[in-house]
């Protein structure tokens, strides 16, 4: 199992040594809605740099509200040349086949799934613009070059009502190598 960082015996112990091997969590502190767009785009708050060659565990929780008819998709931004694949867990936004799925919050469909990080991945709601769901996407990512992670997302389908990633969603990333 590696550790990050690797701390030996005798060696003398920093602060800085000691919070490399924590892991960093980024919240959000205030509501972000957008409206009538479908274009992924970067989210300001969960947006953190990574190193080049190194290895990280990746997980963001993602706190949404959004109309039924306008729904959320996310997609992730990587350093050029990163490797690694995202798993994704939320509400359902339909079965095979195309019908739609009960609301979310009446237990609906559950959906889970392991895609690229450019791929968008769509999520059920509860229909409404200020109830929340939670999606969880997850991975753990190697760099070749240093750049920046960021989660993407906006309307799966564009509408005038917004769909809202809320305060209280966060991004936690840990160094394992």
């Amino acid at each position: 199992m590696s550790r990050y960082p690797a701390i030996y015996a005798g060696q003398r112990l920093t602060g800085q040594l000691l919070q490399s091997s924590q892991p960093d969590i980024y919240t959000k502190v205030t509501n972000l809605d957008r409206a009538a767009t479908t274009t992924l785009t970067d989210d300001p708050d969960l947006t953190a740099a990574l190193e080049a060659n190194a290895v990280y565990h990746v997980v963001f929780y993602i706190h949404f509200a959004a109309l039924d008819a306008a729904q959320i998709q996310t997609q992730w931004t990587v350093p050029a040349s990163a490797s690694g694949v995202r798993s994704a867990a939320g509400a359902a936004w339909t079965l095979a086949g195309g019908v739609a799925t009960a609301s979310a919050a009446d237990g609906g469909y559950h959906r889970s799934g392991v895609h690229a990080y450019s791929t968008a991945v769509r999520y059920g709601t509860r229909n409404s613009a200020s109830n929340q769901c939670v999606a969880v996407e997850e991975s753990v990512l190697t760099t070749v070059s240093a750049g920046t992670l960021a989660l993407q997302w906006a309307q799966a389908v564009s509408n005038a009502t917004a769909t809202r990633v809320a305060a209280g969603s966060s991004l936690h990333i840990r160094r394992l190598a």
